[in-house]
Order: structure tokens, then sequence, then C-alpha cells
């Protein structure tokens, strides 16, 4: 990269791709002071370089499907940063520093397909955050504190971790639009949190150890959810607290045990996308033909 004096002025760079393992990264970043946006995707990179400190104006960085096993170096000092992409690497708990949650702009974290066992330390501390992806990982335990504190939170993943319960101060993420539970054995979690969610659009609980006693009885209040998934669970019939939901799009409940419908599914006026294969049923009632609005149905 030759040094000219454009590079002061380029907001954003994608470096993706190219292999910087060997600590060999062009020093020339350093110049580009007021880069908003880097990309630095699949190169080797084994730690951040240290030409970072140089981005003050940082906001967007994507350091995703390299060989990182720890984030500690110059993002604390980027007082800009708002997002940090750092899902596919082989992050440890100590690797995830806590100073950066104390970014105030903060608001975008992906550490998924990582190697954390629990949630890192300090996250509490994100006030400002907005989407959180820890899926993929080994985590086994919510600390109570992060929900009283991350309540602006509007997407949430966790899927595919060890979590067995959830603390019940979830019931504070009255903003949240997304959350995806998948993949976890939630066998003994009651879920009592989720009619607190009123903000709610998606719902993804496939193979969370599902059965017709460990939902609530009552979702009517979540007037925005349009897509469930409770695929790949024990579900012998369909959840009364489906049966309630004003806006529900898409419904996904293929590979349980269902063996019949009941007619209240007439009451789904809006269901376009309908999933129920790999089920029991031998018949399907009449009241099928209420769901006009249904373009596909999987049987």
């Amino acid at each position: 990269m030759e040094a000219t004096g454009v590079l002061p002025f380029v907001r954003g760079v994608d470096l993706s791709g190219n292999d910087f393992k060997g600590g060999y990264f062009p020093e020339n970043v350093k110049a580009m002071t007021s880069l908003r946006w880097l990309k630095l995707n699949r190169t080797g990179l084994c730690y951040l370089p240290e030409e970072l400190a140089a981005l003050q104006k940082l906001e967007h960085l994507s350091v995703s499907h390299n060989n990182l096993t720890t984030l500690h170096g110059e993002l604390s000092s980027l007082p800009s940063l708002r997002a940090i992409v750092a899902r596919a690497n082989s992050l440890k708990n100590s690797g995830v520093p806590d100073d950066i949650f104390k970014l105030d702009d903060l608001s975008v974290l992906d550490l998924s397909y990582n190697q954390l066992t629990e949630c890192p330390r300090e996250l509490e501390n994100a006030k400002n955050m907005l989407v959180l992806n820890l899926s993929h990982n080994s985590i086994d335990t919510i600390p109570n504190q992060l929900f009283i504190n991350l309540t602006d939170l509007l997407y949430l993943d966790l899927s595919e971790n060890r979590l067995e319960s959830l603390p019940p101060q979830m019931r504070r993420l009255v903003h949240l639009q997304t959350l995806v539970l998948n993949g976890n054995p939630l066998l003994h979690a009651q879920l009592r949190q989720l009619p607190a969610l009123t903000a709610l659009q998606t719902l993804h609980l496939r193979n969370t150890q599902r059965t017709q006693s460990n939902l609530p009885t009552s979702l009517e209040g979540l007037s925005n959810l349009a897509d469930v998934d409770l695929s790949c669970n024990d579900l012998t019939r369909v959840p009364e607290c489906l049966y309630t939901l004003p806006s529900l799009r898409r419904l996904n409940l293929s590979s349980n045990q269902i063996s019949e419908l009941s007619l209240c599914i007439d009451q789904w006026v809006h269901v376009e996308t309908l999933n129920l294969s790999r089920n029991q049923l031998t018949s399907l009632p009449s009241a099928i033909c209420k769901l006009t609005k249904l373009k596909k149905l999987y049987l």
C-alpha cells in the first residue's frame, strides 16, 4: 500500500482474505486516521495489530474467521468503537478484555463460534448494547446482573451453548425483538420470562427440550411475535400459547411428536409458512382451509 496523501481520508477498507499470518500487517493502515470501518476477516491473524491504536475514529471492526485467541490490545483505546465482530476464532474466557465494556458507544458484539465457557466478565457494564451474539460456545450459565443492565437489547443469540436455565431478570428485556435459544438443554426452564418480552418478533427454541409442560400457558401479550421455531422438540400437540399470537406469520413445528391438530388453528389468520414435517399426523382438520394467508405448507 503506497503511502499517499489520500490515506487520511479513507473511510472504510476491507482487507479480508489477505494473508497477515506471522505478524505481517500493512503499517500504512496507521495513516488512515479517518477510518470508520475495517474488515480483516479470514486473514490468518493471531493477535490484533498494534496499528489499530491510530484509528481513533474507528466505529466498526470485523475480525471473523481468524486464529485469534485474545482480543487484548488496542480496542479499549478506540473511543468511537460501536461494533466488534470476532466470530469464528479461538477466543477463550481470558481472551476477552474487561475494559472494552467501558466503551460508551459499544452496541454490537459478536463472539459466536469461539471457546467461551462463561459470559465475558464485565459485559454487564456495556449498557448501550443492542446486538449480542454469544452463540456456538460452551457457556453454561448467564449471570443475573447481565439483564439488569442490558435492558436496551434488541437482538440476543445464545444458541448452541450449555444453558440449563435463564435468569428471571430476562423479563426486563422489554425492547428485545429477536431471541434465539436453539440447542440448549433447557428442559427444566419454564421460560416464564417470555410473556414479559412484549417487543419480541422472532423466537427460536429449536431443540431446547420443549414439552407440553415447560412452555408458558399464554403469550397473548406478544402482539408483535411473527416467527416461532419450536422444531426438534418433544411436543405431542400444538402448544396452546401459539393459538393466541395475533401477528404470527411463520411457525416451524417440524420434528416433534404431534399426532393431531386442533380446530383452533383457524385463529392463525396471518400465518404464511407452516412447517409440520416429521410428526405423527395422520390427517388435517378442515379448519386448515381457513388459513387464507398460507403460502407454504410443509408436511
